[in-house]
């Protein structure tokens, strides 16, 4: 399978109508778009009046095309808006168009000029996985996920209320109206959500009949005498899994720390109305480096979840710090390492994002340096961050109370979340967890100049007064005082000859000053990110898999109110941004963007598991 999904080859019609040459059909009906949107699928779901009462509303949609039913849905929820309420929109699209094409279409709808607009200026990247484009004013989330509909619907980590089919005519394009597709939405199907299309056909109707839908005929809308619109009747479908989540109860969330991933949640929840209070020991961190780079982590399998994660994850922070005015895309150039030439050759981004800057090297042209302190600052303006080492977390009637060392109370929340970095494992709830500290060392040569940042592993980079270069990544205990050292600074001098020999005689007469920190990180090196486990009843729960049985179905038991979020390594500034909505979202109890199996793949009861199938020094 390539690494970029497929582009539609199109031709336009004389009304300025989208069509796809290779299904031989119009993106919408001609002379309608618009008002084909609320005919037939707002209309067909009961919009607005099923999201009238609610505070959370999700659509499911197949066939994202040129965006038209979203803008057609975000026009309508800007005017029908339930007080505090947000509104979730997922659209699967295989295809992807660009976003020129997009705007060409939407010029024939003069009327939402303005949301076009707001919906180019963020329109998705041509890449596999899912990317979140948020419309904060009006509380407006709109997921648009890249890749095959089956695999995407098996994955897709929500509870439609409302559900559009808008792929092309089933005769055209069987998969998407496939009986399996159909048994997919029932799985993810609310109890009583509605769903519509413009298709009547005989085989479209068997199938949503035998997966529980009761549709029934309308009428149509231009040309089309008739379209369908209905219900789900069915039970709702249970995801089996061993790895517990659940949204958090209403009321304060406490964070423990206040570096890049307390300040990038903070943020999430600030944005859904959540109270958050910061509890941080004042000791900055890997997040208070004089810089940061902003750059992807590319596999050669790019099927993993965890490369996955990091390509989406690249492509959320760049769009999450420019809309800060925190981030300026410079570009970085990779050198050549293991599997580089098979991604120049199968890119899994666009041109615009990823280029061949040499033989054995990569532009990455929307990479970049960005300051963290200004960013945090940012972030955390208007928060309540209060000051305190907290020593241990104890269950109360209401939730969780924060103590010091002495006992004293320092804070009471509903819910707490983890994202101490290297202390995550600190406290008698998540000791189980492999949480281990790196000591990493950066040097910054001040008055000495660079054009653009490079790197292989180690990195070097243009910042403000200077160039930033290192950083030396070393496994120490977590209680470690991270001090700065000569040889930890020869190191990074020799990476960076190197790396960037030009950079290297330009640092030589240079000031270098050292910092040093503690990152956190995994025996997988991929993070920590969900809701506790209760690890002692849940190895005793799920014991026969240490035995090679298949477990009992039984709820995974879990720590109610207690998230965890860490092991994010030297690229916490990449992966904050995402994680923190995952997990926003989470406790929100809103549908996420990452797939289910990614989530699996960072959820913190994976090393549980794990300990199971190894049978590591468990009483079984």
């Amino acid at each position: 399978m390539p690494r970029l999904p497929d582009a539609p080859d199109l031709d336009w019609t004389e009304e300025g109508t989208p069509r796809a040459r290779r299904f031989d059909d119009v993106y919408h009906a001609r002379g309608g778009g618009l008002a084909e949107s609320e005919a037939v699928f707002l209309a067909g779901c009961g919009l607005p009046g099923a999201w009238s009462d609610r505070r959370t509303f999700t659509i499911v949609e197949l066939g994202f095309g040129a965006g038209l039913n979203a803008l057609a849905v975000h026009r309508l929820w800007r005017e029908t808006r339930p007080p505090g309420a947000v509104l979730h929109m997922m659209s699967i699209e295989a295809a992807p168009m660009r976003a020129a094409d997009a705007a060409r279409a939407h010029a024939a709808f003069p009327e939402i000029a303005a949301l076009s607009q707001a919906l180019i200026a963020r329109w998705p990247v041509r890449a596999f996985g899912a990317q979140r484009l948020w419309f904060e004013a009006d509380a407006f989330a709109l997921t648009v996920v890249h890749g095959d509909v089956g695999a995407a619907l098996a994955q897709l980590p929500a509870r439609a209320d409302a559900i559009f089919l808008d792929g092309f005519a089933p005769a055209r394009n069987p998969a998407m109206w496939s009986a399996d597709t159909i048994a997919a939405l029932a799985r993810i199907a609310a109890p009583g959500a509605r769903i519509a299309t413009y298709s009547v056909a005989g085989d479209v109707r068997r199938a949503l009949a035998a997966q529980g839908f009761a549709v029934e005929k309308a009428p149509g809308f231009g040309a089309k005498r008739e379209r369908l619109q209905g219900r789900f009747t069915g039970a709702p479908t249970m995801r089996a899994g061993l790895f517990p989540t659940a949204p958090s109860s209403a009321g304060r969330v406490a964070i423990v720390g206040a570096g890049i991933a307390g300040a990038c949640l903070a943020d999430a929840l600030r944005r859904r109305g959540r109270e958050v209070a910061l509890i941080s020991r004042g000791d900055d961190g890997a997040s208070f480096n004089r810089a940061a780079l902003v750059a992807p982590r590319l596999d050669r399998d790019p099927a993993t979840p965890v490369a996955r994660l990091h390509l989406n994850a690249f492509i959320e922070a760049v769009r999450f710090y420019e809309a800060r005015d925190a981030f300026e895309a410079r570009g970085v150039i990779e050198f050549a390492r293991p599997g580089l030439d098979d991604l120049l050759a199968d890119p899994p981004l666009p041109e615009d994002w990823f280029a061949r800057a040499a033989d054995d090297a990569a532009l990455h042209r929307r990479a970049g340096v960005i300051a963290p302190r200004a960013v945090l600052a940012r972030l955390l303006d208007g928060c309540a961050v209060r000051a305190g080492a907290v020593a241990s977390i104890a269950r109360t009637a209401n939730g969780w109370r924060l103590c010091d060392a002495a006992g004293a109370a320092i804070i009471d929340a509903a819910s707490v979340v983890i994202a101490n970095g290297a202390g995550l494992a600190a406290f008698a709830q998540s000791a189980w967890a492999p949480v281990r500290a790196a000591r990493g060392q950066l040097e910054f040569a001040r008055g000495a100049r660079m054009e653009g940042a490079v790197m292989n592993g180690a990195y070097a980079a243009p910042c403000a007064g200077g160039v930033v270069f290192g950083a030396t990544f070393d496994p120490v205990a977590a209680a470690h005082c991270p001090e700065p050292d000569d040889a930890s600074r020869a190191r990074n001098l020799a990476s960076l000859a190197a790396l960037a020999p030009a950079t290297h005689e330009e640092v030589r007469g240079a000031i270098i000053e050292s910092r040093a920190s503690l990152r956190a990180t995994t025996p997988d090196r991929s993070p920590l990110l969900g809701l506790m486990p209760d690890s002692a009843e849940w190895l005793r729960v799920y014991k026969d898999i240490a035995f090679g049985r298949t477990p009992r179905e039984t709820p995974p038991p879990r720590l109610e109110g207690l998230y965890a979020f860490g092991g994010l390594g030297a690229r916490g500034f990449t992966l904050a941004p995402l994680l923190s909505e995952t997990l926003a979202s989470e406790m929100c109890g809103e549908p996420r963007s990452l797939a289910w199996d990614v989530l699996d793949a960072i959820h913190p009861a994976r090393f549980l598991l794990r300990k199971l199938k190894r049978r590591e020094n468990i009483l079984l």
